[in-house]
């Protein structure tokens, strides 16, 4: 990592603000310069600019790219809306990118980012921070190193809270399919079924989120994805199921092993396929990482600050591919393969549940119509 890399930040204070905290995402200052902060809300901007310490201030994202000319931006949204317009304009003034989730509303949209960064040869990694977590990484490299034999099925249980169903399936979606595809490579076909209450969802059904994520339908769903080697994704979701507590997360079941990984970037190892209550000769076990799960001091860590720790993990990654050339971690045709699942999810439903190969041919999202 050679200099220093000059970063500009785009939010939206009423628009879905700064994302999970992409604005502190580039804290390394022996790495990265924060030359200016675009918000079209004022009031937020300047709050922004306090938080930050930086006094160039836009309300037009378009004008700090033009007058700053950072190297990289972070784009921090969490509302779709605006999306592929910042991404655009961010590629077309020759900024690599580090970009809130979820990528897009609809494979359209992902398209047309992906094709802006590949016309403009900018780096663009997603804010998946999951990935990023030490004690996640040791087991993945694990399990692709054969040590619990071969992968067979991978179970994503989200926070079935009120979000359940079709808008969980993209806020909370996004980060289950991105570990599965960083574990067992891309998609290749999805099939699913989604509900409204007892009965099937229907297109009358259809209706936006509480951020705006594209339209979607259902209180609860069922996904099933098939990648290579016969391995396949489970994610199922039911709104206000979750009456309290913590049930995130990814659970792997290998030949020898059952790998649970959850939020904070815990991970438990249980020595077999199929979990046994009543043997009590087997135990799960806590993957520990001295740097992640204790201070310097050796006390343990809260963890309360994960995603920021995943985030600056992440944005240095991104430095690394911008140097080498290589593709960051959590990569932008990544997120369109999440795209893929999750669009093909709804094409799949209001096609009687077929499987439907991915890529998926007709690109316009069938909640569209």
């Amino acid at each position: 990592m050679s200099h220093l890399y000059r970063v500009g930040i785009i939010g939206s204070t009423n628009r879905g603000g700064y994302g999970h905290g992409m604005d502190t995402a580039f804290k390394d200052k022996a790495l990265f310069e924060i030359v200016g902060i675009a918000d079209d809300d004022p009031t937020g901007l300047a709050a922004s600019g306090k938080r930050l310490g930086v006094t160039k201030l836009y309300v037009d994202y378009r004008e700090m790219l033009a007058k700053e000319k950072p190297e990289i931006v972070g784009i921090g949204p969490r509302w779709v809306s605006d999306r592929v317009a910042m991404v655009t304009a961010a590629a077309e003034a020759g900024c690599h990118i580090f970009l809130e989730k979820p990528l897009a509303a609809n494979l359209r949209d992902a398209d047309a980012m992906l094709a802006a960064c590949q016309r403009a040869k900018v780096k663009c990694g997603l804010a998946h921070q999951l990935r990023a977590m030490p004690p996640l990484r040791a087991a993945l490299a694990d399990i692709r190193a054969g040590k619990y034999g071969k992968v067979l099925r991978l179970y994503g249980q989200p926070s079935d809270d009120a979000r359940g169903g079709g808008e969980e399936l993209i806020v909370h979606g996004t980060h289950f399919f991105d570990l599965m595809i960083s574990l067992v490579g891309p998609p290749r076909w999805v099939s699913a079924h989604f509900a409204t209450g007892e009965r099937d969802a229907t297109l009358a059904d259809k209706h936006e989120g509480r951020e705006p994520v594209g339209p979607i339908v259902g209180d609860s769903a069922a996904v099933m994805i098939g990648f290579d080697h016969g391995v396949r994704g489970f994610w199922n979701s039911t709104a206000n199921l979750n009456k309290g507590g913590t049930i995130y997360g990814l659970t792997i079941q290998c030949e020898q092993a059952t790998i649970c990984m959850r939020t904070r970037g815990e991970v438990f190892i249980y020595p077999g396929p199929v979990i046994e209550p009543e043997n009590d000769q087997r135990a799960w076990q806590k993957v520990w990482v001295e740097d992640w799960h204790f201070t310097p001091e050796h006390q343990p860590a809260p963890l309360n600050d994960y995603l920021l720790r995943g985030n600056q993990t992440l944005v240095r990654e991104l430095v690394a591919a911008i140097e080498r050339d290589t593709e960051p971690s959590a990569s932008l045709r990544d997120a369109v393969f999440v795209t893929e699942i999750i669009q093909g999810a709804y094409a799949s439903h209001f096609a009687d549940g077929r499987r439907l190969a991915i890529p998926l041919v007709v690109r316009r999202h069938p909640l569209e119509v």
